[in-house]
């Protein structure tokens, strides 16, 4: 069974939030349904986290906000080692973060 990452769909307005709201950004309802977020897309920024918490492994986590192909934007893990503003990139699934119980899996970014 492959893994997939969700996000809400606003049952008002349409809106699609990755991370999930509680409230709909757009219009405030409290009614969703998941759709599955994948696909391709651009960069539209990214950044270096280099204070994390103790327990990861890593010295940095490189972040990025994608605008995808249908046009909803996401925050995830940004693998590239030399990023670019507008550079293509496609969804896949990933760990994200390593801890004693296991792996955190999560939304990542890979060139196209």
């Amino acid at each position: 069974m492959s893994m997939k990452v969700t996000g809400m769909k606003c049952s008002s307005c349409g809106t699609v939030s990755y991370p999930t709201h509680a409230v709909c950004p757009s219009c405030r309802n409290e009614t969703f349904e998941t759709v599955v977020i994948e696909g391709e897309g651009k960069v539209l920024t990214y950044t270096d986290v280099y204070a994390l918490a103790v327990e990861y492994e890593t010295r940095y986590l490189r972040l990025a906000i994608v605008e995808l192909d249908d046009g909803v934007r996401v925050t995830g893990h940004l693998l590239a080692d030399k990023p670019k503003l507008g550079m293509r990139v496609k969804t896949t699934i990933g760990t994200v973060r390593e801890m004693a119980e296991g792996a955190i899996q999560g939304l990542q970014f890979v060139a196209v």
